[in-house]
């Protein structure tokens, strides 16, 4: 006898595939019209319904899967890359969406105190790239909170070991970095570079740090170009030639099951070093520095179709691109990592990690465009270094690493209090208050604006001050 649930998989996909489609047309429609917030909520909601089903469990998967890059796309239409890519660090997987009811409303509790006090706040656990922090918030001038929901009692001191104190740790040190665009190069930065793909620093650099650079601005017309051309083709396929060498397709799983796409592809100029990368991979396994193409401002039945498969973006590139010098003779090689390495002589070396290759190949950026950004950086970099490079001592070399100019971030702890309100509980360092002597942590709440400093003997200060809403 057939098993009931998977007689019913068709029409529970049909079911699921139309929730989908509604949640990509509401996001399509953000910020002009909809909520971020009741995308958000709408979101959870499907994440608690399916988390209470066994029936069709790989169906399942898949569709909170799916949701997840909606998620994604949802926090990369609102946050900053730098903080994206930032959070993304963590030694584990993604978090489960918080589907216990208290949990949920707690959690959704904060994200309307935060949107009522002016903040655009993005829950954590429902996408796959940020991994630090319950919520991160983007606020008037582009300041970004970070925030841990504790559904618990407000503790009397700040954890100083166990998992807490651990969490607490990691996501101040990655504030600071935000804030900063340094971090002391010990062992936690070591695994966070590590994990950026950032090569050992410069001996004689004691810090991890990050410099501003203006990358490439992506072209979302190029996809809605491909898009109308695959829709005029008879082939289901649709071609932008980038420049020589780079291309971005649309095309169908039919022009791509019946050999179309190869056909297309072989009737192009011949490519030196072919690379070919199909969204799909990005969907499923989405790389945290780079932008998910859902989050583009596109026909959301385009963005519905890339994100049900129904339609695949291909990028085809010659990488030689890459290793083309410019007319001064500088350039860069291409390592097997896909990283992009350029010496001078045995005395230095530059290498930039495969993140720059692989935002040109998730997405709508020039593989020409990105490598004259990265040699302009360098030319910045041997202009600083060919008046240190006959130096003895090299004392200057530290200066050639200058930090960005950073992001206003505080990271912080919510935690119910009495009547229903919250209390946000930050350490000294996190307010401003690192330099006073005793002070360990305060409370702030929001909704009468009393605070709190506490010392390791309590409460050193206790005052109301006019709310902020």
């Amino acid at each position: 006898m057939d098993d009931p649930d998977e007689l019913a998989l068709p029409a529970g996909a049909e079911a699921l595939c139309g929730i989908r489609r509604d949640l990509m047309r509401y996001l399509a429609g953000l910020p002009r019209a909809g909520s971020i917030i009741a995308m958000q909520r709408m979101l959870l909601r499907e994440h608690a319904q399916t988390s209470r089903t066994q029936a069709g469990r790989d169906l399942v998967k898949d569709h909170r899967s799916k949701l997840r890059a909606i998620g994604d796309a949802l926090a990369w239409q609102v946050l900053p890359a730098h903080t994206i890519r930032t959070l993304a660090k963590h030694p584990h997987r993604p978090a489960p969406p918080p589907v216990d009811g208290e949990d949920a409303a707690f959690v959704m509790h904060v994200v309307e105190r935060l949107a009522r006090a002016g903040r655009v706040p993005i829950i954590s656990d429902l996408t796959s790239v940020l991994l630090v922090g319950d919520i991160v918030a983007l606020g008037p001038g582009g300041t970004v909170e970070i925030v841990e929901c504790k559904n618990t009692r407000i503790p009397t001191r700040l954890p100083s070991s166990g998992r807490l104190a651990r969490q607490r740790q990691r996501g101040e040190a990655l504030a600071h970095y935000l804030r900063e665009s340094t971090m002391p190069y010990a062992d936690e930065a070591r695994r966070f570079a590590g994990a950026l793909g950032i090569p050992a620093a410069v001996s004689l650099s004691p810090n991890l740090v990050a410099m501003d650079m203006t990358l490439p601005e992506p072209h979302p017309e190029w996809l809605d170009t491909a898009y109308a051309r695959y829709e005029d083709s008879p082939h289901g396929v649709g071609i932008v030639e980038i420049g020589p060498g780079d291309y971005l397709m649309i095309a169908n799983l039919q022009a791509i099951e019946g050999n179309k796409l190869a056909e297309a592809a072989a009737a192009l100029p011949p490519l030196r070093q072919s690379c070919m990368a199909v969204h799909l991979e990005h969907l499923a396994d989405p790389l945290p520095y780079c932008r998910s193409i859902l989050s583009y401002p596109l026909d959301w039945k385009l963005r519905y179709d890339l994100l049900e498969t129904n339609l695949v973006m291909i990028r085809l590139v010659d990488l030689a691109i890459f290793e083309r010098r410019g007319e001064d003779g500088l350039g860069l090689m291409l390592q097997d990592d896909r990283s992009l390495l350029w010496a001078r002589g045995d005395d230095y070396s530059q290498r930039f990690s495969n993140r720059f290759v692989h935002e040109v190949l998730t997405g709508p950026v020039s593989a020409a465009e990105m490598q004259a950004c990265l040699l302009d950086s360098l030319r910045q970099v041997d202009r600083k270094l060919a008046a240190l490079v006959m130096e003895p001592d090299r004392s200057g070399w530290p200066e050639l690493l200058e930090p960005g100019s950073g992001t206003d971030v505080r990271y912080t702890t919510a935690y119910p209090a009495a009547d229903g309100e919250l209390a946000f509980v930050s350490s000294a360092t996190e307010v401003g208050l690192g330099a006073v002597p005793d002070v360990t942590h305060v409370e702030y709440y929001p909704a009468t604006g009393r605070l709190i400093v506490y010392d390791e003997d309590g409460a050193l200060l206790d005052k109301e001050f006019p709310r902020i809403e």
